[in-house]
């Protein structure tokens, strides 16, 4: 079994007033401290699965993600050695800061597939920063349109949060459907934004704020701003 928060097409995203409430406190961004999030998780962790080797993939996929909008990944179907296509993979950290002070409070490591993100680690080293992190990032995902929210293992924080266990063949076979059908959706935050304005985007009062930034964001087309380079080969 997996455990995840369906997003769409009826979100079960919950986020609680006392986290609504802190949120003011801290801002929200993407891959601006890659190093700064993956010494946080050996910290809190240890090094565990996060051994160097794999921190110099994630880097390099995140590179490639930021470069270029995302890492083309070779598609192989079941039962078969031979490439029949390929996907688009895009690799994140996650960071949430203190609004005051600057400060690094928490952040996280994951990536995208399709209409899906799969959260793989993080930390947190402020008193509600996780909780924000996870409550802004779960509205984010919303925002551009994020299906699913793969959480992993199931724990009670998570299913605090709105996700459930579903079997692992629905899973896998969302997997397969949405990584060819949304293979366009990519996460953008756009800077760091206050994790309160993230979480109340869709609420009644933010209605004019959200068309206006619903516009801004259609012409987004990497997780920075600016454009994404071309890959030598494209040229």
């Amino acid at each position: 079994e997996r455990c995840v928060l369906q997003l769409s097409p009826d979100s079960k995203l919950h986020i609680s007033k006392s986290t609504r409430k802190k949120s003011k406190r801290f801002q929200l961004s993407l891959n601006e401290a890659f190093d700064d999030v993956v010494k946080g998780c050996h910290k809190q962790h240890g090094i565990n699965w996060l051994f160097p080797p794999i921190v110099s993939a994630f880097r390099a996929l995140q590179k490639e993600t930021i470069d270029y909008g995302d890492c083309q990944t070779q598609l192989v179907e079941n039962g078969s050695f031979q490439p029949s296509g390929t996907i688009p993979v895009r690799f994140y950290s996650v960071e949430i800061w203190n609004a005051e002070t600057g400060a690094l409070a928490g952040g996280e490591l994951g990536y995208t597939v399709g209409g899906i993100y799969s959260s793989l680690t993080g930390f947190t080293k402020e008193d509600a920063a996780g909780s924000v992190q996870l409550a802004a990032l779960g509205k984010l995902l919303l925002q551009c349109g994020f299906l699913w929210w793969d959480l992993g293992m199931e724990m009670e924080y998570k299913r605090q949060l709105g996700a459930e266990l579903i079997a692992r063949t629905d899973f896998v076979r969302e997997v397969h459907r949405t990584r060819v059908e949304n293979k366009d959706l990519v996460l953008r935050c756009n800077g760091r934004r206050n994790a309160k304005d993230i979480i109340d985007f869709d609420r009644p009062d933010n209605d004019a704020t959200n068309t206006k930034r619903r516009s801004g964001a259609k012409h987004a087309r990497t997780p920075k701003d600016g454009g994404a380079k071309k890959r030598p080969h494209d040229e």
